[in-house]
């Protein structure tokens, strides 16, 4: 049997990076579990219902502007290592501002998404917070793609369960303070947990670019390459439209559950209220 001194030092990278992954993959699924616990208790099963049916707009927005990205620049980043600050400045660029772009147009239009795509009003307040951290999840995830470029795995994976602790610590001390004051604790709940936990990974990561760079020898280059862009964007966008296209199954799947579950005969907060025990506690214990 080969011991992992024997490797070599590119091959053992990539295991170490594999099993600290997997490790702490499964430990943010641990804590995902009791959160969903957690958040059941406080806003219910109807209020989880209403989540879930919201959160896939984010997915949406995600593999748009971060998840193909992310992917594409590890791989663009591994291939072109000299060059690897310019490919990751040119991509954070593209991202950002679609991001951006995606968040304005969430919160210009949350009462539309909410009425005419998601065919529930209630949505419409929680829509905004949503598309706040489209931009927070865009910036955290190039980052990640950079150090994946690299192999050094240690900054994405720790950064997953940072935002995972951050943001249950920052939903139980929000409901913690609505209970005291009396305030009806809602979806809203939920919603905010989502926002601190993208941006609090946004943060650590930035922090981590800055305290321990992917790269400290590399090629000088500008902002935007233009040169860098075509490549990068030539592998990003079929990963976009597989991504997309998996995203849009997804929200149609929290549209059409509720709705056929109401034409079956219960009431709109009875069909939420199973939607919501399939999707936040049901699945995520049985495959997620």
């Amino acid at each position: 049997m080969i011991s992992i001194s024997e490797l070599s030092p590119k091959k053992r990278a990539f295991l170490t990076g594999t099993i600290l992954l997997t490790s702490t993959g499964f430990a943010c699924r641990v804590l995902g579990f009791f959160y969903r616990i957690f958040l059941s208790r406080t806003i219910g099963a109807e209020g989880l219902g209403v989540y879930n049916m919201v959160h896939p707009i984010f997915g949406i927005c995600f593999a748009l502007c971060a998840g193909s990205i992310q992917t594409a620049l590890s791989q663009h980043i591994a291939s072109h290592i000299a060059r690897g600050r310019s490919i990751f400045r040119t991509g954070i660029v593209i991202s950002m501002t679609m991001s951006f772009v995606l968040a304005f147009l969430i919160c210009r239009h949350a009462q539309f998404l909410a009425s005419a795509v998601l065919m529930e009003p209630r949505c419409a307040p929680f829509l905004p917070i949503m598309g706040i951290s489209v931009p927070f999840a865009a910036f955290h995830a190039c980052i990640n793609g950079y150090y994946y470029g690299v192999q050094k795995s240690h900054v994405p994976a720790f950064s997953q369960v940072a935002e995972q602790i951050i943001r249950m610590a920052a939903v139980f001390l929000i409901a913690s303070y609505w209970m005291a004051s009396g305030h009806t604790i809602t979806v809203m709940l939920a919603a905010y947990g989502h926002l601190v936990g993208e941006a609090a990974s946004a943060v650590f990561t930035l922090l981590c670019l800055y305290l321990f760079p992917p790269q400290t020898e590399v090629i000088s280059a500008g902002l935007l390459s233009p040169d860098t862009a075509a490549p990068l964007m030539a592998l990003a966008l079929p990963l976009m439209g597989n991504r997309l296209v998996l995203n849009l199954l997804c929200s149609a799947e929290a549209i059409w559950i509720p709705s056929r579950l109401q034409m079956s005969g219960l009431k709109s907060d009875q069909a939420f209220a199973v939607y919501g025990v399939l999707t936040g506690m049901a699945l995520p214990a049985g495959v997620k």
